[in-house]
């Protein structure tokens, strides 16, 4: 072969393999730029189904909260307020309308655009389904009398709103079911030095339809808020509510929780605004 020739075949060699390497170059570009591709919109499909699980969940709690919280349109009237409570007596300035009990006004209490609310049992006063009786509690905590003095004297009203549904569950026992409950909290009123406003849900917890005052619904404190604040409007920012059933471990429920968030209440347990 002549040495021209050679060179010509070598240069069309070179040619072609340039060719081809430029071809594969090219797909190879390609490939990359569609991997990248695909992991962009990978990338932002994952964001995206994020984002929207993120709003979901915010939904959700949120209308967790307002099917809590619902205002119910209770009509008020006097003419169905009661001094019993079905068959069982009332004492003195206690009354009832629909499923709940509640302390009528005492003169030396104050309306108040301060509310420090609190549960009962297990928050002001140490009790046991096991015992019945007016004087079957103790103080939760030694502290409690000062504590809400101090509050009253800063211009707070305080107020009960406590779940009492052996009150509806007994129905051959109502009347010791009454004098139990409200005994332990004229005992403890007395006890502790300052008035107070009470409202008891007397509902079952398990009643279809749910009863409208029963913790963690929030009847009692729309009661008290537009039938007896006496016309002062609430500051929202300067309450707050105090309950032991926070559904931590151990706790029996989480009622007193979800009362406050549903309300919008800053909340505490016993324990941290007490001392322990």
């Amino acid at each position: 072969m002549e040495p021209h020739t050679q060179s010509n075949d070598k240069e069309a060699l070179e040619k072609l393999i340039n060719k081809e390497l430029s071809a594969s170059q090219k797909v190879s570009d390609a490939d990359t730029d569609g991997i990248d591709r695909k992991q962009k919109e990978t990338s932002a499909q994952v964001k995206k189904e994020e984002s929207e699980h993120e709003q979901s969940k915010q939904k959700r709690l949120k209308l967790s909260a307002t099917d809590e919280g619902a205002e119910l349109e209770i009509a008020f009237s006097t003419s169905d307020v009661k001094t019993t409570y079905k068959d069982a007596k009332l004492p003195p300035k206690w009354r009832a309308f629909q499923t709940i009990i509640y302390l009528e006004k005492d003169d030396v209490l104050h309306a108040s655009h301060k509310i420090a609310a609190f549960d009962f049992d297990g928050c002001l006063a140490k009790t046991s389904v096991k015992r019945v009786g007016a004087d079957a509690w103790s103080l939760m905590h030694p502290s409690i009398p000062e504590k809400l003095q101090s509050l009253y004297n800063d211009g707070y009203k305080l107020v009960i709103f406590t779940n009492e549904s052996n009150i509806e569950r007994w129905k051959n026992s109502r009347q010791a079911a009454v004098d139990s409950k409200i005994g332990r909290l004229e005992q403890f009123i007395k006890l502790a030095g300052v008035p107070f406003q009470v409202f008891i849900a007397c509902g079952l917890s398990n009643s279809k339809p749910e009863d409208p005052f029963r913790k963690p619904k929030i009847g009692m404190w729309n009661i008290m808020k537009k039938q007896f604040n006496f016309g002062i409007s609430i500051e929202m920012d300067k309450c707050f509510y105090v309950g032991d059933a926070a559904g931590r471990q151990g706790d029996h429920s989480d009622a007193d929780i979800r009362f406050a968030q549903a309300i919008g209440l800053k909340f505490y347990v016993p324990e941290d605004f007490f001392g322990k």
